[in-house]
């Protein structure tokens, strides 16, 4: 019976082996050899057709996953038909998860694309719309101005800034003529509070009693200077030097820097006693000649007004201009004491105080021919000092300082003042700055007296 059944298990097999050839040449050697045994030896059949049982097994279990294995498949072979539609199910499954993933990822890509691509329109349709505005705008105002809406236009934006033409390409700015807010009226006698309140009221400022000016707290505490109204006169302190400490949760200051403007006492009225001047740089460069003192000189610049007491003492009648509030009252308040004192009433008479910018009273006096010119006219504008500059240390100086500010406009009022003196212009200035070149100095230890004259 085996004899008989050989011939197509021979078949059987050569039929498996054909599409194993491609995929497995070691099966197919193993099988050409077993054939070949099997005609030498019918006993070994069996065995071999157990080995290549197990050998198909193996090939089938190492390609199930292979797509082309059909081709080496018998349609009665169902079991493993089956593996494979699952394995390729299993695959399908897998990959179309893949696919589900990443077409969401591009999906998501390509909206978050869109949406920058349509705020980047929004943004650009926003700026166009913007600038087409403003040029909207600016063509709208683009028409022929007459004179007058020019001139208008000029002096609204001079008034937004602060500033006012008085002349043409000439400007002041009125806000110097005002009070400083920083600035507070103090007193600590029940007998000048009243003064006090009045002074407060006429200079527009605030005003403290001088305990609390002494325990304020540093929070609410924002000034800077203080008239001080006592019985032997008002002082100027400063607030900037406070040394503040801490007693009981609560902080205390003091008033530093005295400044008592005064003719009548102190260094002043001993060197206009006893005739110390004659010879300074102050009075040599304001002289006409050797001993002819000029007859009228107008100081632009008044400060504490020093300078013009020591001129007006020699016997020039002195005007001084002074636009700040506070130096205005406190120079007023110091003639009129000198009126009163026999010493020094002579002296007073001669000077005349203004309050008003020097810039636009030199102006004003120009465009009148007939207003009489004076010879001199003596400008010390305030500046900056340098860290050497031992004049840095003097309480009156920083005082004056830190209510007028810096040098703003001294050139226009130099240039203004060559024009308006009859003879010369005497500018004082710290050593080693000159602005201009200079007809004559005069040197003092820290100050030069530069002399332009009248050609």
């Amino acid at each position: 019976m085996i004899r008989k059944l050989l011939p197509q298990i021979i078949i059987k097999q050569q039929n498996i082996i054909k599409p194993i050839n491609k995929f497995n040449p070691t099966i197919i050697r193993l099988f050409g050899t077993n054939n070949r045994n099997n005609n030498n030896n019918i006993n070994n059949n069996i065995d071999n057709e157990r080995e290549i049982g197990k050998q198909i097994l193996l090939a089938r279990k190492k390609r199930n996953k292979n797509t082309n294995i059909k081709s080496f498949l018998s349609g009665d072979d169902k079991e493993l038909k089956n593996i494979i539609d699952r394995n390729r199910d299993r695959d399908t499954v897998a990959s179309s998860n893949k696919q589900f993933q990443e077409q969401q990822q591009q999906q998501q890509q390509q909206q978050q694309q869109q949406q920058k691509q349509l705020e980047e329109q929004k943004e650009q349709q926003y700026r166009d719309g913007v600038n087409s505005d403003i040029i909207k705008s600016i063509k709208s105002k683009i028409q022929v101005k007459t004179k007058k809406e020019v001139e208008e236009e000029k002096h609204n934006i001079l008034e937004f800034t602060g500033r006012k033409e008085i002349a043409h390409g000439i400007f002041i700015n009125p806000d110097l003529a005002k009070s400083d807010r920083r600035i507070t009226i103090v007193t600590g006698s029940e007998t000048k509070e009243l003064e006090a309140k009045e002074l407060a009221n006429y200079l527009e400022l605030d005003y403290l009693p001088l305990q609390q000016v002494l325990k304020l707290p540093n929070e609410i505490f924002n000034y800077q200077s203080a008239l001080y109204v006592q019985p032997k006169g008002v002082t100027l302190h400063d607030f900037e030097n406070l040394q503040p400490s801490t007693k009981g949760n609560r902080d205390v200051r003091k008033m530093m820097s005295e400044v008592l403007v005064d003719f009548t006492q102190g260094t002043i009225a001993y060197r206009t006693d006893f005739g110390k001047n004659g010879k300074s740089p102050l009075v040599r460069s304001t002289s006409l000649a050797s001993g002819k003192y000029a007859e009228t000189i107008l100081d632009v610049t008044g400060g504490l007004g020093k300078d013009a007491w020591i001129l007006a003492s020699f016997g020039s009648n002195v005007t001084i201009i002074e636009r700040n509030p506070v130096l205005f009252y406190l120079l007023e308040n110091a003639l009129s004491k000198a009126l009163l004192n026999p010493d020094t009433a002579e002296i007073a008479k001669r000077i005349t105080l203004i309050h008003k910018d020097s810039i636009e009273y030199i102006v004003e006096n120009l465009k009148n021919p007939q207003q009489d010119k004076p010879e001199v006219i003596f400008m010390d504008p305030m500046y900056q000092p340098k860290k050497s500059d031992k004049s840095a240390s003097k309480k009156d100086i920083r005082a004056v300082r830190k209510l007028v500010g810096g040098d703003r406009d001294s050139t226009t009022l130099f240039a203004l003042s060559r024009r308006f003196a009859s003879n010369r212009v005497v500018w004082k200035r710290p050593k080693g700055t000159l602005p201009f070149n200079p007809d004559i100095e005069y040197k003092s230890s820290d100050t030069c007296f530069y002399v332009y004259l009248k050609k």
